[in-house]
Protein backbone atom coordinates (compact mmCIF):
# COMPACT_ATOMS: atom_id res chain seq x y z
CA UNK A 1 0.00 0.00 0.00
CA UNK A 2 2.87 2.54 1.04
CA UNK A 3 4.18 1.52 -2.39
CA UNK A 4 1.28 2.65 -4.44
CA UNK A 5 1.12 5.59 -2.48
CA UNK A 6 4.36 6.62 -2.92
CA UNK A 7 4.25 5.93 -6.81
CA UNK A 8 1.19 8.43 -6.85
CA UNK A 9 2.87 10.94 -4.85
CA UNK A 10 6.07 10.56 -7.54
CA UNK A 11 3.52 11.05 -10.29
CA UNK A 12 1.91 13.51 -9.19
CA UNK A 13 5.54 15.87 -8.25
CA UNK A 14 6.45 15.15 -12.17
CA UNK A 15 2.87 15.92 -13.34
CA UNK A 16 3.60 19.28 -10.90
CA UNK A 17 7.12 20.27 -12.47
CA UNK A 18 5.81 19.95 -16.14
CA UNK A 19 2.79 22.51 -15.51
CA UNK A 20 5.15 24.82 -13.47
CA UNK A 21 7.78 24.41 -15.75
CA UNK A 22 5.31 25.50 -18.89
CA UNK A 23 3.49 27.63 -16.96
CA UNK A 24 6.82 29.36 -16.28
CA UNK A 25 7.37 30.05 -20.19
CA UNK A 26 4.79 32.55 -19.76
CA UNK A 27 6.48 34.64 -16.50
CA UNK A 28 3.40 33.45 -14.19
CA UNK A 29 3.49 34.43 -10.65
CA UNK A 30 4.66 30.88 -8.57
CA UNK A 31 1.85 28.17 -7.49
CA UNK A 32 -0.60 30.30 -9.89
CA UNK A 33 -2.31 29.22 -12.88
CA UNK A 34 -1.02 30.92 -16.26
CA UNK A 35 -3.07 34.32 -16.28
CA UNK A 36 -4.72 35.16 -19.71
CA UNK A 37 -6.83 38.72 -20.59
CA UNK A 38 -9.62 38.96 -17.79
CA UNK A 39 -13.43 39.34 -19.36
CA UNK A 40 -15.16 41.87 -17.54
CA UNK A 41 -18.20 39.75 -19.00
CA UNK A 42 -19.37 39.03 -22.18
CA UNK A 43 -16.74 38.78 -24.03
CA UNK A 44 -14.91 42.32 -23.53
CA UNK A 45 -11.51 42.60 -22.03
CA UNK A 46 -11.00 44.19 -18.56
CA UNK A 47 -9.35 47.37 -19.31
CA UNK A 48 -10.08 48.98 -15.38
CA UNK A 49 -7.09 50.77 -13.69
CA UNK A 50 -4.53 53.47 -13.59
CA UNK A 51 -2.99 53.92 -16.93
CA UNK A 52 -0.14 56.36 -18.27
CA UNK A 53 -1.77 58.15 -20.97
CA UNK A 54 -1.18 60.62 -23.88
CA UNK A 55 -3.19 62.30 -26.66
CA UNK A 56 -3.35 65.06 -29.27
CA UNK A 57 -5.88 66.78 -31.67
CA UNK A 58 -6.37 69.01 -34.91
CA UNK A 59 -6.23 71.89 -33.07
CA UNK A 60 -2.71 71.76 -31.94
CA UNK A 61 -3.65 70.53 -28.70
CA UNK A 62 -1.90 67.51 -26.89
CA UNK A 63 -1.05 66.36 -23.26
CA UNK A 64 -0.14 63.69 -21.56
CA UNK A 65 -1.46 62.19 -17.91
CA UNK A 66 -2.80 59.21 -15.61
CA UNK A 67 -6.54 57.79 -17.03
CA UNK A 68 -7.91 56.14 -14.35
CA UNK A 69 -10.44 53.92 -15.53
CA UNK A 70 -13.95 52.13 -13.79
CA UNK A 71 -15.67 49.28 -15.38
CA UNK A 72 -18.58 47.64 -14.80
CA UNK A 73 -19.17 43.94 -17.35
CA UNK A 74 -18.73 45.67 -20.85
CA UNK A 75 -18.95 49.16 -19.37
CA UNK A 76 -16.76 51.74 -18.83
CA UNK A 77 -15.86 55.38 -17.84
CA UNK A 78 -12.56 57.27 -17.82
CA UNK A 79 -11.13 60.09 -16.67
CA UNK A 80 -7.77 61.82 -18.54
CA UNK A 81 -7.46 65.68 -16.42
CA UNK A 82 -5.98 67.10 -19.61
CA UNK A 83 -8.49 65.91 -21.80
CA UNK A 84 -12.12 64.62 -20.37
CA UNK A 85 -14.34 62.01 -19.64
CA UNK A 86 -14.80 58.88 -21.29
CA UNK A 87 -17.92 56.79 -21.39
CA UNK A 88 -18.41 53.80 -23.74
CA UNK A 89 -18.00 49.95 -24.45
CA UNK A 90 -15.62 47.48 -24.72
CA UNK A 91 -16.47 44.60 -26.88
CA UNK A 92 -13.33 42.03 -27.14
CA UNK A 93 -10.85 43.74 -27.79
CA UNK A 94 -12.57 46.64 -29.44
CA UNK A 95 -14.13 49.63 -27.86
CA UNK A 96 -16.85 52.60 -28.60
CA UNK A 97 -16.52 55.67 -26.37
CA UNK A 98 -18.02 58.93 -25.84
CA UNK A 99 -15.69 61.82 -24.92
CA UNK A 100 -17.19 64.80 -22.76
CA UNK A 101 -14.21 67.26 -23.02
CA UNK A 102 -12.90 69.13 -19.82
CA UNK A 103 -12.40 72.60 -19.08
CA UNK A 104 -10.87 74.87 -20.96
CA UNK A 105 -12.61 73.81 -23.57
CA UNK A 106 -16.76 71.91 -23.57
CA UNK A 107 -18.17 70.15 -26.09
CA UNK A 108 -18.57 66.10 -27.41
CA UNK A 109 -17.22 63.14 -29.55
CA UNK A 110 -17.52 59.91 -30.23
CA UNK A 111 -14.50 57.50 -31.06
CA UNK A 112 -13.20 54.10 -31.35
CA UNK A 113 -10.59 52.17 -30.24
CA UNK A 114 -8.46 48.79 -29.72
CA UNK A 115 -6.91 46.90 -27.08
CA UNK A 116 -3.78 45.45 -28.36
CA UNK A 117 -1.09 43.57 -26.42
CA UNK A 118 0.22 46.43 -23.69
CA UNK A 119 -1.44 49.38 -25.36
CA UNK A 120 -4.84 50.99 -25.49
CA UNK A 121 -5.21 53.35 -28.61
CA UNK A 122 -8.28 55.32 -30.28
CA UNK A 123 -9.41 57.57 -32.17
CA UNK A 124 -12.35 60.64 -32.01
CA UNK A 125 -14.34 63.63 -33.33
CA UNK A 126 -16.30 66.47 -32.86
CA UNK A 127 -17.02 69.50 -31.68
CA UNK A 128 -15.62 72.07 -29.16
CA UNK A 129 -15.95 75.75 -27.99
CA UNK A 130 -14.22 78.02 -25.65
CA UNK A 131 -10.71 79.45 -25.29
CA UNK A 132 -8.34 80.08 -22.70
CA UNK A 133 -5.03 82.21 -22.64
CA UNK A 134 -2.81 79.99 -24.79
CA UNK A 135 -5.12 77.39 -25.54
CA UNK A 136 -7.07 76.95 -28.77
CA UNK A 137 -10.76 74.99 -28.81
CA UNK A 138 -11.75 73.99 -32.22
CA UNK A 139 -14.40 72.73 -34.11
CA UNK A 140 -14.48 69.96 -35.90
CA UNK A 141 -12.09 68.10 -33.57
CA UNK A 142 -9.96 65.18 -34.28
CA UNK A 143 -7.69 63.23 -32.06
CA UNK A 144 -6.19 60.20 -30.78
CA UNK A 145 -4.89 58.85 -27.83
CA UNK A 146 -2.71 55.56 -26.58
CA UNK A 147 -2.72 54.63 -22.71
CA UNK A 148 0.14 52.11 -21.45
CA UNK A 149 -2.11 48.84 -20.21
CA UNK A 150 -0.71 45.62 -18.90
CA UNK A 151 -1.96 43.03 -20.59
CA UNK A 152 -2.47 40.29 -18.15
CA UNK A 153 -3.85 41.21 -14.51
CA UNK A 154 -2.29 40.57 -11.20
CA UNK A 155 -3.44 36.41 -10.08
CA UNK A 156 -3.90 36.21 -6.94
CA UNK A 157 -3.98 32.40 -5.08
CA UNK A 158 -5.38 31.43 -1.65
CA UNK A 159 -3.79 28.42 -0.40
CA UNK A 160 -5.91 25.46 0.23
CA UNK A 161 -5.62 22.74 3.08
CA UNK A 162 -2.82 20.61 2.97
CA UNK A 163 -4.06 16.71 2.99
CA UNK A 164 -1.78 14.40 4.28
CA UNK A 165 -2.57 10.77 3.03
CA UNK A 166 -2.94 8.02 5.84
CA UNK A 167 -2.12 4.41 6.15
CA UNK A 168 -4.34 2.31 7.38
CA UNK A 169 -2.69 -0.77 8.67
Amino acid sequence: MRRVLSRIAIAGAIAALFLLARCGEKNCPPNAPCPTPTPGGGGCTNIAGSRNSFWSDSCGRSGSDVAVISQSGCSFNATMASLGTFSGTVSNNNFNFTLTFGNPCSGTATGSGTISGSTISGTYSGTQTGAASGVVCCSPVNGNFAMQFSSFPTATVTPGPVITPTVVP
